[in-house]
């Protein structure tokens, strides 16, 4: 072979090497940039999911054990909201947790099943499948729950229908979902998460803290 077509040759390899390593590194900046956005995204979707669902508490019946809260989206959307409930050393079923609703009422709330409309299930698992906003990144809720001193076992996060789906007036949601919790009888405080799903995962976005003694 002489020397021009060794050269050649050698060119033509350095070319070579030149674009698989440029498209390697393409695919990886690529990458990173698409990760980089999905955490941007999920970001600003915890974000905006805390800062709009508003959370009071009505009042509590100690005779009944009954906890009567009040959630509402300041966005104005109608969509559901996602909650878990811990008390003493375990998280509520959804059973337990139940919609007002005053279209159907009769005079006296929650009475039989139309008044009041149990939530469904939306997760119900290890809490190492829920995620939490924590310390600056995301951490699994199973950490967080044992730095904060919650309860570990299977945590049930609940489907609250929105009270604005059963009323009349379409657009901008203006009312609050009136929610009742049953309560064990000897509870003394009452957390509610606020979650969302995000990816078809679920995320906490808020906690309240509710004494009850």
């Amino acid at each position: 072979m002489s020397r021009g077509q060794s050269e050649l040759l050698t060119a033509i390899v350095f070319v070579g090497l030149s674009l698989v390593i440029g498209a390697a590194m393409l695919g990886y900046y690529s990458a990173v940039a698409s990760s980089y956005r999905e955490q941007l995204l999920l970001a600003e979707h915890l974000r905006k999911e805390a800062s709009s669902v508003m959370l009071s508490i009505i009042s509590y019946d100690n005779r009944s054990s009954s906890l009567w809260i009040l959630l509402k989206r300041l966005d104005g959307s109608s969509s559901d909201f996602l909650v878990a409930i811990g008390s003493g050393g375990v998280y509520l079923g959804c059973s337990d947790i139940a919609m007002y609703n005053p279209y159907n009422d009769d005079g006296i709330a929650c009475n039989d099943g139309s008044d009041c409309i149990s939530s469904q299930q939306a997760f119900s698992g290890d809490p190492e499948r829920v995620y939490v906003p924590w310390e600056g990144g995301i951490s699994d809720f199973k950490s967080y729950a044992v730095a904060m001193g919650y309860p570990l076992g299977s945590i049930h996060i609940c489907r609250v229908p929105n009270v604005c789906r059963f009323g009349d007036t379409p657009g901008i949601c203006q009312e609050g979902t009136v929610v009742r919790v049953q309560l064990p009888s000897d509870t003394d405080v009452a957390r509610i998460f606020i979650a969302t799903m995000y990816s078809n995962k679920p995320y906490i976005v808020s906690v309240h803290e509710v004494p009850l003694r």
